[in-house]
């Protein structure tokens, strides 16, 4: 090999080592961004067969199965996160901490019939009971309400986290053009990737996600079980109820609709639901049915007994079939007249007759709750009982998911992320290289300088 091999030799070593303390700089100054992946500079040797390095660009080191991981505990954990703070709101609601809760207020209607049944012919105790009755109605009307509301405002952050998940759609989507773009322009694309794996991140949170290039060499990230972004195109999320009131997920492509809301089963989006479908619905259902059960047996047997009035039949409460809780009332025909109160058992032991009334406080100690299972307080403790089940469960799951994202983060991490021992070594040893590269070349220098002098 002549001078101007060598001088060609110790050119390709200083650009190639050169190249790779930039890159490892880069990894250096970015030992604390989020998200980057380190780089590796890829030096090969040459084509000419002289035994030169020449750098082929760099390379990001990540681990496809460490991220699948993460984003997938990630969505389980944000998920579990939401419905742990949705079913917050139910458990406050039913702890009669302040006395004027619903189990307070059917104890204290219970308690009316009692009191009645001493003096049935006062007329002071008569509209203590409608009084009674009338709170507890509202009580039972305001729980329903907040439940509902409780529903319609997980709805509408259903609907916000779709707006967020289509919006890192769009812009994923761009970003994979970018990166097609640089990538066959000779660019490596590192920092476009390392921001579009930061956008999946987030993504996860909402949705369970999972990545992949297809035979196309397209990427690919699919969310909920079907394609959300594939290379620069990007898919549309709905969140509507359906014709039961239940939400349901559905993804625009082109010209299809496809259903989705059974694989959508990680990140916020299935946290919501389940709370709102599933333990605010079943809280819903069970105090619609204590409402239904309490005011049909209080009904039958108040129809039963008689008014100060001598007439029978009348029922205490209107019900109005299943969304009972919601609409429950006294009976208008019953509102503002204490003499109907049917405190006798029979029209001939008026005024004095109390046996009904009493009939009617021993139902707060009978099996009439849920196919006559259950006495009414067992009922309500039953279904406040539940909440706090489910809120537990809740909780529980929502730590343990997120110490398994904080593991599998740290393990993403040290698969991607930036050593600085390691760094260093790199350092050292490219800055030698380049060194040695330069005295090279300077050796090539001055006997090519030599020679010319000499001729």
């Amino acid at each position: 090999m002549g001078l101007g091999g060598l001088y060609g030799l110790s050119r390709d070593a200083l650009l190639a080592n050169g190249y790779a303390l930039q890159v490892t700089g880069q990894n250096v100054s970015n030992v604390n961004s989020p998200g980057y992946a380190r780089r590796v500079a890829k030096l090969e040797t040459g084509n000419s067969g002289d035994g030169g390095v020449i750098a082929r660009g760099l390379e990001r080191i990540t681990d496809r199965f460490a991220d699948s991981r993460f984003y997938n505990a990630n969505g389980f954990s944000s998920g579990s996160e939401a419905r742990s703070s949705a079913l917050g709101g139910v458990d406050e609601l039913f702890a009669d901490v302040s006395g004027t809760g619903l189990g307070d207020s059917m104890g204290a209607f219970f308690s009316s019939f009692s009191e009645l049944s001493v003096n049935p012919s006062d007329k002071t105790l008569r509209s203590h009971v409608l009084d009674t009755a009338a709170t507890m109605t509202e009580r039972f009307r305001t729980t329903s309400t907040q439940l509902n509301s409780i529903r319609d405002e997980l709805k509408t952050r259903a609907q916000d986290a779709v707006a967020q998940i289509n919006a890192l759609a769009k812009d994923l989507a761009v970003l994979n053009g970018k990166i097609q773009t640089a990538t066959a322009t000779g660019g490596d694309g590192a920092d476009l990737q390392d921001q579009r794996d930061r956008l999946i991140e987030d993504l996860s949170g909402y949705i369970n996600v999972d990545t992949f290039t297809d035979n196309s060499g397209r990427f690919v990230i699919r969310g909920g079980g079907a394609t959300l972004v594939e290379a620069s195109s990007a898919s549309t999320l709905t969140a509507v109820p359906d014709v039961a009131g239940n939400l349901q997920y559905s993804l625009l492509s082109g010209s299809v609709t496809m259903n989705i809301t059974n694989l959508v089963t990680g990140g916020t989006l299935a946290g919501l639901r389940q709370a709102r479908d599933t333990d605010v619905k079943t809280a819903l259902t069970s105090l619609d049915q204590l409402a239904l059960d309490l005011g049909t047996a209080i009904n039958t047997q108040h129809a039963a007994g008689f008014g100060l009035d001598g007439v029978t039949g009348r029922n205490f409460f209107q019900l109005a079939g299943a969304a009972t809780a919601g609409t429950m009332v006294v009976d208008p025909a019953m509102v503002g007249q204490p003499d109907r109160v049917g405190a006798a058992s029979s029209a001939g032991t008026l005024p004095g007759g109390s046996d009904n009334a009493i009939e009617l406080f021993k139902i707060s100690d009978k099996k009439v709750i849920n196919g006559a299972t259950r006495t009414p307080a067992e009922g309500y403790g039953d279904l406040i009982g539940d909440v706090g089940m489910r809120k537990q469960a809740a909780d529980r799951e929502a730590t343990t998911r997120s110490a398994m994202t904080d593991q599998t983060k740290s393990l993403r991490e040290s698969a991607r992320g930036v050593s600085m021992d390691e760094e260093m070594v790199s350092l050292s040893r490219y800055q030698r290289a380049y060194e040695a590269a330069s005295k090279l070349l300077q050796t090539v220098d001055s006997l090519i300088e030599g020679l010319i002098r000499d001729v």
